[in-house]
C-alpha cells in the first residue's frame, strides 16, 4: 500500500513538472530608464536601467543610443558627439526567451547667451540691507564678529541702511534751530520711543561694518521726533491700524504730520545726526531719506506727506546741509505701490529747480513689484520710474523689499525681482529688509544665530560678485526660460543667469572670452562653484537656479 501511494505521488509530481515546463514565459516588465548628465564638454550621460521578471529569469540589458552606437549593461555611460540634436535612447531587456523595450529622449540642445560690451547702462553703487544681527525693537545683541563675517565677508554687503531713531532728540535741544548743541542729543539713554535700544546700539552696528570694509552708509527717517508732529505720537496713535490718508492742510491734534513751522528744527536734527555719526564712528553718511514711505500712517513710526510737503521740507533741509558744508546726499521718495502714487510723491520735487538741486537719488521700495516676468507690468513700472529721474541724471535705487517665501521658489522670485529692477529700472543699488532677525522668516536673509536662507545665497549671487563700480552691459538669451544680466568690472565680465524652468538648461556664452568660473544656487547648492574652464565651454544651469559666471 505504501509503495503504491509513493508511486502515485511520483506520477503526479512528474505530470506537474511537465505542465510547468510548457507554461508560457512572461516577458520582463516595469522597465525604467534613469539618465544623469555627467559632463557637458562633451555631453556624457549615465544611464541606469531597472526591470523586473515575474519568472525570476536572469536579465540582460542592451542600449541603442540613437547615434548608431550601442552598449550592454545595467549601468552604462555614453558620450554624444553632436551638439544641438535630440536622440532617442532605447533600452531592450531580455530574459533569454522574450524581450521588452523602453525609450527616453536625450537632448544636446544648447542655447546661447550673447554679451554685448558695446551696450553700456548703469554703474552699480552696491547691494545691501537694513539693520543688524537682530531687529532694533528687540534688546539684541545687534552685532558680533560672526554677524559681520556673514554679511560682509560671505554675502558681500557694500551698502548699509539705518534708521534715525526717535530717541535721538526726545526733546528740543534748544529754542534756536540754527544753533546746534550736540551735547543735548541722546546717544545712550533709553527712551519710551525706542525701548532699551539707543542710538549707540545703531552706531555700534555701523562701526562694526565700517571696520570690516563697508564704506557706503545711508539712513532713513521713520518719524520725526514726536514733539515736532501735530499728534505728538510715534505713529498714528493706534495699536495696530495702518492707512494711507490724504495729506491735510487743516491738521488737528490727531494728525500724523510734521508741523511746517518746525521744518528748520527737523533740518537741525538731520545735521546733528550726520555730525554725531562722524564724531562717534568716523562714518561720513552717504545719503539720507527724510521720510520712509511718506504716504502711510502706521501704528509704528511714520509720518504723512504729500509731494508738495516733501518738496518743501527738502528745500529747508537742503539749504541747511549746504550752509553747513555737508556732502550727505538726499534721496526720495522711498514710496511703494502703484505708479501714480510714486509719481505724485516725486514729481513736485523734480519739477522744482531748487528742490531738485538738493536731490541726488530717486529711491523706491520694491514691495509692489513681483519681478518674475520680464514682460510684466512691473517691468514697465520700473522703466517709467527710471525715466522720471533720467533727464536730471538721477540714478534709481531700490532701498527696501522683503516678503519672499523662505524656500527655493521664493528665492527664485527674489532673483527675478532683482533682474527686473536691474534690467528695466537700471537701478544702481538694491537693499533688502532686513539683514537678520531672531528666527528665519520671510523678512530677513539670515537668523540672528547665523542660519542662512536660500534668499541669502541667491542675494550672494549678486552681492558677492557684482561689486561697486561695475557697469551693466548688454546681455540677451535665446532661451526664454533663462534671464540674463551682464556687467563689466576692471576687465572682468560677470553674468548672472536665472533659470526659471523646472528643467536643466545648457548654454554657451558668446561675446566674451577668457577663463570662467561658475557659482550656482539651486535646491541642492548654496552658491557653490560648479564649473571652471574656458568661457567657450558649455554651462549647465540646474532647474530653478541662479548662476553667476565670472569671466576674466
Amino acid at each position: 500500500m505504501i509503495y503504491r501511494l509513493l508511486s502515485l505521488l511520483l506520477i503526479v509530481g512528474l505530470l506537474a513538472c511537465k505542465k510547468d515546463s510548457t507554461a508560457t514565459n512572461r516577458p520582463p516588465g516595469a522597465l525604467e530608464i534613469r539618465s544623469q548628465l555627467l559632463s557637458l564638454n562633451p555631453f556624457i550621460y549615465e544611464f541606469r536601467a531597472s526591470a523586473t521578471d515575474s519568472d525570476l529569469d536572469a536579465l540582460t540589458y542592451t542600449w541603442a543610443f540613437g547615434d548608431g552606437q550601442t552598449a550592454s549593461g545595467e549601468v552604462v555611460k555614453h558620450g554624444f558627439a553632436d551638439e544641438g540634436k535630440t536622440f532617442t535612447v532605447t533600452l531592450t531587456v531580455s530574459d533569454g526567451k522574450t524581450s521588452a523595450s523602453a525609450s527616453a529622449t536625450i537632448s544636446t540642445q544648447t542655447s546661447t547667451i550673447t554679451v554685448d560690451l558695446g551696450q553700456k547702462f548703469q554703474i552699480i553703487e552696491g547691494f545691501g540691507g537694513f539693520g543688524g544681527q537682530d531687529v532694533y525693537w528687540r534688546p539684541g545683541p545687534h552685532t558680533s564678529p560672526e554677524f559681520v563675517k556673514n554679511v560682509v565677508d560671505e554675502l558681500g554687503l557694500t551698502i548699509h541702511r539705518e534708521e534715525i531713531p526717535l530717541s535721538f532728540e526726545p526733546v528740543n535741544d534748544n529754542a534756536d534751530p540754527n544753533v546746534t548743541d550736540l551735547s543735548r542729543f541722546n546717544l545712550s539713554q533709553p527712551t519710551p520711543e525706542d525701548g532699551s535700544v539707543t542710538l549707540a546700539n545703531h552706531f555700534a552696528v555701523m562701526k562694526s561694518l565700517k571696520d570690516a570694509g563697508v564704506t557706503k552708509f545711508i539712513a532713513s527717517v521713520w518719524s520725526p521726533p514726536r514733539w515736532m508732529k501735530y499728534n505728538n505720537q510715534t505713529g498714528n496713535g493706534t495699536k495696530d491700524q495702518n492707512s494711507a490718508p490724504a495729506y491735510t492742510t487743516t491738521p488737528g491734534s490727531s494728525t500724523n504730520q510734521l508741523k511746517p513751522e518746525l521744518y528748520p528744527e527737523f533740518a537741525e536734527t538731520i545735521v546733528a545726526y550726520i555730525r554725531l555719526l562722524k564724531r562717534e564712528t568716523g562714518i561720513d553718511l552717504y545719503a539720507v531719506s527724510l521720510q520712509n514711505e511718506p504716504r502711510f500712517s502706521q501704528f509704528y513710526q511714520s509720518c504723512v506727506y504729500n509731494g508738495e510737503a516733501l518738496r518743501d521740507v527738502i528745500k529747508v533741509v537742503g539749504r541747511r546741509l549746504k550752509a553747513e558744508g555737508l556732502t550727505t546726499k538726499l534721496f526720495l521718495p522711498e514710496d511703494l505701490g502703484f505708479t501714480d502714487a510714486v509719481r505724485a510723491m516725486l514729481l513736485p520735487t523734480l519739477n522744482d529747480a531748487e528742490a531738485r538741486s538738493y536731490v541726488s537719488i530717486v529711491a523706491v521700495h520694491g514691495y509692489a513689484f513681483d519681478g518674475v516676468q520680464p514682460g510684466s507690468a512691473d517691468a514697465a513700472t520700473w522703466q517709467t520710474i527710471y525715466g522720471w529721474g533720467q533727464p536730471y541724471n538721477l540714478p534709481l535705487w531700490m532701498t527696501e523689499t522683503s516678503g519672499f517665501k523662505n524656500d527655493q521658489a521664493g528665492a527664485i522670485k527674489l532673483a527675478g525681482a532683482m533682474y527686473n529692477a536691474l534690467r528695466f529700472g537700471n537701478v544702481s543699488a538694491w537693499l533688502f529688509w532686513t539683514l537678520a532677525e531672531l528666527e528665519v522668516g520671510d523678512y530677513s536673509l539670515l537668523s540672528s544665530s547665523g542660519q542662512k536662507t536660500k534668499r541669502f545665497f541667491v542675494s550672494k549671487q549678486f552681492y558677492r560678485y557684482v561689486r561697486p563700480g561695475a557697469r551693466r552691459v548688454g546681455a540677451s538669451s535665446e532661451n526664454a526660460s533663462v534671464l540674463s544680466l551682464a556687467f563689466q568690472d576692471s576687465g572682468k565680465t560677470i553674468l548672472v543667469l536665472i533659470n526659471q524652468s523646472p528643467a536643466d538648461q545648457v548654454l554657451r556664452l558668446t561675446g566674451t572670452s577668457g577663463k570662467m568660473a561658475q557659482f550656482t544656487t539651486s535646491a541642492s547648492l548654496d552658491c557653490a562653484k560648479t564649473a571652471e574652464g574656458p568661457a567657450s565651454d558649455r554651462l549647465l544651469l540646474p532647474a530653478n537656479s541662479v548662476s553667476t559666471v565670472v569671466v576674466e
